[in-house]
C-alpha cells in the first residue's frame, strides 16, 4: 500500500525494486518488534501483520459492527420521546437533563482513553469488554427503581458505547484496506441517520404502547447477538504495537491523571451548557463561575499532556499534523449543524399540526440526502484520493439549506422545506464520516497511531453534539419565552406556562391565540437554524487546514466486502 498525505515529501515506497532477499529481511524485521527506542518506553516498534479479513468472513463482521453501533447511536435519540413520561413516572422533572446528558458525558469523557487502551489491549477484547459493559448499563437503566439509578445507568452505557465505537474504528483499520474504507465509513454514517430518525418514533410507541423501560430492553438481544458473532467470526489481533515492559506495566503506564482531567474538563463544560438558558439564566454566578473555572482543569490538562508526550491520553504531537487539526475541528463543528438538525426539524413540522411519527417520516428527505451523500463522496474519495474539496466546500452547502430554513415560517410550504433539508443534509453528509478518513490516513504508515487517531475525531464529533444540543436547547427555551411574550403578550400566565411546556397544548387554544403561538414557536426554531449555519460555517474555514495533497491508494489482496 502506497500512502500520501501530504505529512511526507513523496510516497512511503520508493518506488524501485526489491530483492526476494530484502523483502523477507523487512518480514523477519518486523515480525522481530525492531525497535530503536529506550528499554524503558512502554510501546516498541510497530507491529504490522496481515490481519486483511475478506469475503464473506467481513460482510458478517461488518453487519455486527454496524449492530452495535446502531445500538451506541440509538441511545443517543430514544429518549427524546419518552423523557416526559419517564419523568412522570419517577416524579422527577427536573432531572431530565440529566437523564439525557448522563450518557453523553462519559462518551465524551473516555473516548480519548479508549483510543489509548487499544494501543496496549488486542481491539477486539477491548470490543467485547465495553459491549458487556453497554449491555449491563442497559439493563440498569431497564430496571431502575429511581431516578438516580436510572441515571448512574445511562453513564454506565454512556462508559461502554464510547469504547464500542473506538475498538469497532480500530478493528475496522486493520482488517479492511484504506480504499474500502470511505464506503464502510458511509455506511456506519448511514446508520447513524438512521438510528438519528427512528429512535424517537421507536421511544415514543415503546412509551404509549409497552412500557418506556424496552427503550433499554431492547438493546440486551441485539448486543447479544453482536457479542457472540464478534466472538466467534473475528480473529484476536494482537495490538499494532508490541511492548518493552509487562502487561500489567503497560496499564500503569497508562495516562490515568490525564484522563481525570479530561473528565473535569468536559464535565465543567457541559453542566454550565446543559443548565444556562433552561433551569439557570445565563448569566447566574454559578453558569459564569463554571464556565470561568473549566480553564483551570484544562490548562493543566495541557501542560500534563505535553509532559506526558507521546505516553499521553492526547499526545499533543497530533496537532502538529495540519490534517489532523482540520479533521479535528471539521468534526466538531458539523456534528453541532447535524444534531441541530436532527432535534429541531421534527419540532419544526410538529408545529404545523403534524403528529411525532409524521414528523419523522417529514425530516425522511434530510436523512436519505445525508446518507446518500455520504456513500457518494466516500466512493468518490476512494478512486480520486481527494476528501478536502468536500471538507471545504460541503458545509457552504449546507450552510446554504439551513439559512434558507431559518427564513420559514409556520406557513412556508412542504416544497420548499423539503429542498432546503436535501442542501442540508447532502453537504453535511459529505463530511461527517470523511473526517474519520483524513484522521486514518494521515497514520497509515504508522497504525499503532490509527486508534487514538480514530478517537480523537470520534471525540470531538460527540463532544460538537453534547454542546451543541446543550446551546441550543438553552437558547430555544430563553428565544421561545420572548417570541411568545412578543408575539402573544395578551395570554393569561396559565396559558402561557401550559404552551412553553407542552406543543400539544396549542391545539387547545382559540383561532386567532393559535395562529400567533404557532409563529412563536416558528421564530424560536428558526434561531437554532442560525445555530446550524454558524456550525457549517466554522466547519468548512477549518477544513482550510487541511492539505490539499492526494490520498493515494494501491490496491492490496485481500479485504474485498
Amino acid at each position: 500500500m502506497s500512502v500520501s498525505t501530504g505529512e511526507k515529501d513523496g510516497p512511503l515506497d520508493d518506488g524501485g525494486t526489491k530483492s526476494v532477499a530484502e523483502l523477507k529481511t523487512n518480514i523477519v524485521n518486523v515480525e522481530e518488534g525492531i525497535s530503536e527506542k529506550s528499554a524503558g518506553s512502554t510501546e516498541s516498534t510497530e507491529y504490522v501483520p496481515n490481519t486483511l479479513v475478506s469475503g464473506s468472513r467481513l460482510a458478517l463482521i461488518f453487519i455486527a459492527f454496524m449492530m452495535a453501533f446502531l445500538l451506541v447511536a440509538l441511545d443517543q435519540t430514544i429518549l427524546s420521546t419518552a423523557l416526559p413520561t419517564i419523568a412522570s413516572r419517577f416524579d422527577a422533572v427536573k432531572d431530565i437533563s440529566w437523564i439525557a446528558s448522563a450518557y453523553f458525558l462519559p462518551q465524551a469523557s473516555f473516548m480519548l482513553f479508549f483510543g489509548r487502551v487499544l494501543t496496549i489491549a488486542p481491539a477486539k477484547i477491548v470490543f467485547l469488554v465495553t459491549v458487556g459493559i453497554f449491555e449491563l448499563g442497559s439493563l440498569f437503566c431497564a430496571i431502575a427503581p429511581s431516578v438516580n439509578f436510572l441515571i448512574f445507568g445511562r453513564a454506565v452505557a454512556g462508559l461502554g458505547g464510547a469504547g464500542m465505537w473506538v475498538s469497532i474504528m480500530s478493528i475496522i483499520a486493520r482488517i479492511t484496506t484504506l480504499q474500502q474504507r470511505p464506503v464502510l465509513m458511509g455506511l456506519f454514517g448511514a446508520v447513524f441517520a438512521v438510528s438519528s430518525v427512528i429512535g424517537p418514533l421507536i421511544g415514543g410507541a415503546f412509551s404509549d404502547h409497552v412500557s418506556w423501560r424496552w427503550c433499554f430492553y431492547i438493546n440486551l438481544p441485539l448486543g447479544a447477538v453482536a457479542l457472540l458473532a464478534i466472538t466467534f467470526i473475528l480473529p484476536n489481533h494482537p495490538p499494532n504495537t508490541r511492548l518493552n515492559v509487562s502487561q500489567f506495566q503497560a496499564w500503569l503506564n497508562l495516562d490515568w491523571l490525564g484522563t481525570f482531567l479530561s473528565v473535569a474538563v468536559v464535565t465543567m463544560l457541559m453542566l454550565p451548557l446543559q443548565w444556562a438558558g433552561s433551569t439557570k439564566p445565563w448569566n447566574d454566578p454559578v453558569i459564569i463561575s463554571l464556565l470561568v473555572t473549566a480553564i483551570v482543569p484544562l490548562a493543566l490538562f495541557i501542560l500534563w499532556e505535553k509532559r506526558r508526550g507521546d505516553q499521553a491520553v492526547l499526545p499533543l504531537s497530533f496537532f502538529r499534523r495540519r490534517n489532523i487539526c482540520g479533521a479535528f475541528l471539521g468534526a466538531g463543528f458539523s456534528q453541532i449543524a447535524f444534531v441541530v438538525a436532527i432535534y429541531y426539524l421534527p419540532l419544526l413540522y410538529q408545529i404545523k399540526g403534524h403528529s411525532a411519527t409524521k414528523s419523522g417520516i417529514d425530516i425522511l428527505p434530510y436523512m436519505v440526502s445525508c446518507v446518500s451523500a455520504a456513500l457518494a463522496t466516500g466512493s468518490i474519495i476512494a478512486k480520486t484520493g481527494y476528501p478536502w474539496p468536500f471538507m471545504v466546500l460541503s458545509p457552504l452547502v449546507a450552510g446554504v439549506g439551513f439559512g434558507m430554513m431559518y427564513t420559514t415560517n409556520v406557513d412556508t410550504s412542504i416544497s420548499k422545506l423539503i429542498g432546503y433539508q436535501i442542501l442540508a443534509g447532502a453537504g453535511l453528509g459529505a463530511i461527517l464520516q470523511n473526517a474519520v478518513i483524513i484522521a486514518q490516513a494521515e497514520y497509515v504508515d504508522n497504525e499503532a497511531l490509527v486508534p487514538q487517531a480514530t478517537s480523537l475525531v470520534t471525540f470531538m464529533q460527540i463532544v460538537g453534539a453534547a454542546i451543541g444540543l446543550s446551546i441550543a436547547g438553552g437558547i430555544f427555551s430563553s428565544q421561545l419565552r420572548i417570541q411568545v411574550g412578543n408575539h402573544a403578550p395578551n395570554l393569561s400566565a396559565d396559558i402561557k406556562n401550559a404552551v412553553l411546556s407542552n406543543i400539544e397544548a396549542i391545539s387547545q387554544l382559540p383561532e386567532a391565540e393559535k395562529i400567533l403561538v404557532k409563529a412563536a414557536y416558528s421564530a424560536a426554531i428558526d434561531r437554532m437554524f442560525l445555530i446550524a449555519v454558524a456550525g457549517c460555517a466554522a466547519a468548512s474555514v477549518a477544513a482550510l487546514i487541511i492539505r490539499r495533497s492526494r490520498i493515494t491508494v494501491s490496491k492490496t489482496a485481500g479485504g474485498a466486502l
